[in-house]
């Protein structure tokens, strides 16, 4: 269904970001509808295809050429074309609030326009790639102008980096307590700063750690056996897992296996 190219960001970029990815349809015919699962991180999105293109379902409408999304704590929905080409930077948690000191949380469920956001900057950005003949020089323009983007940048007053770091390390099973020890921050400043820094409240973090987990063990078991994985995606047990997946897809897992595989190509995006 799609064409999709990953590469590796600038070491001065990776504390930063995840990875870039070049995204193209290779389908005719009818409009394809897309699962966006939940997510902890944020990602910027370059449509380099036709005009209309990609479309919001649950804004209700056709996606700006430049834009933010996530975090999301829900399923969302996009109908997408077969001439749709998009360029898209994930950033870890926390990061692209640190780069441009724009609140996480205002885009959480949701998409910004980035020309709103960030004006004549991103509108250059966007003019250049558009002009660029090969994903690997829209990936060059695109790292240059993000390394631009750090220039004088201040670190936060408040820095949850570690903070995150254990919750990936724990798997998302760590409790506030246990945080507020290891990073001598207090809970309420702790949640404030995830709420800003990276637009999830604490334990939502940490749930959408663990779901994501859940995830990848489903894409690599062939025939899941729910209990083991329950227990590898570190739930208390098989009911909690269940309850939790169904919180975040509205499926039951079993129900949600085969809509997995079958949408590989899109699910796998973010990496």
């Amino acid at each position: 269904m799609f064409n999709v190219q990953t590469f590796r960001p600038h070491q001065r970029l990776r504390d930063y970001l995840l990875s870039y990815q070049s995204i193209a349809g290779n389908f005719s015919g009818e409009d394809r509808c897309l699962t966006l699962l939940p997510h902890f991180i944020q990602s910027m999105w370059l449509n380099l295809g036709t005009e209309h293109a990609l479309y919001n379902v649950d804004q209700q409408e056709y996606a700006s050429p430049a834009m933010l999304t996530g975090p999301r704590n829900h399923i969302g929905e996009w109908r997408i074309n077969g001439e749709t080409r998009l360029l898209t930077a994930h950033f870890r948690p926390g990061s692209w609030s640190r780069m441009f000191k724009v609140p996480a949380e205002w885009c959480n469920n949701h998409a910004i326009n980035l020309y709103t956001l960030l004006g004549k900057r991103i509108l250059s950005l966007t003019t250049g790639i558009n002009e660029c003949s090969s994903p690997e020089q829209q990936i060059q323009l695109l790292e240059s102008w993000l390394l631009e983007q750090l220039t004088g940048n201040p670190p936060n007053n408040c820095d949850i980096e570690k903070a995150i770091q254990l919750i990936f390390a724990s798997h998302g099973n760590i409790t506030i307590r246990q945080l507020e020890t290891s990073v001598f921050l207090t809970k309420r400043t702790l949640e404030r700063a995830f709420l800003k820094q990276t637009g999830l409240r604490l334990k939502m973090f940490c749930r959408l750690v663990r779901f994501r987990k859940a995830i990848d063990y489903m894409l690599r078991m062939r025939h899941p056996q729910w209990s083991l994985l329950a227990h590898k995606a570190g739930y208390c047990d098989q009911t909690h897992f269940i309850n939790e997946f169904r919180y975040f897809t509205h499926h039951l897992p079993h129900q949600f296996s085969g809509l997995l595989q079958a949408e590989t190509d899109f699910v796998t995006f973010i990496r």
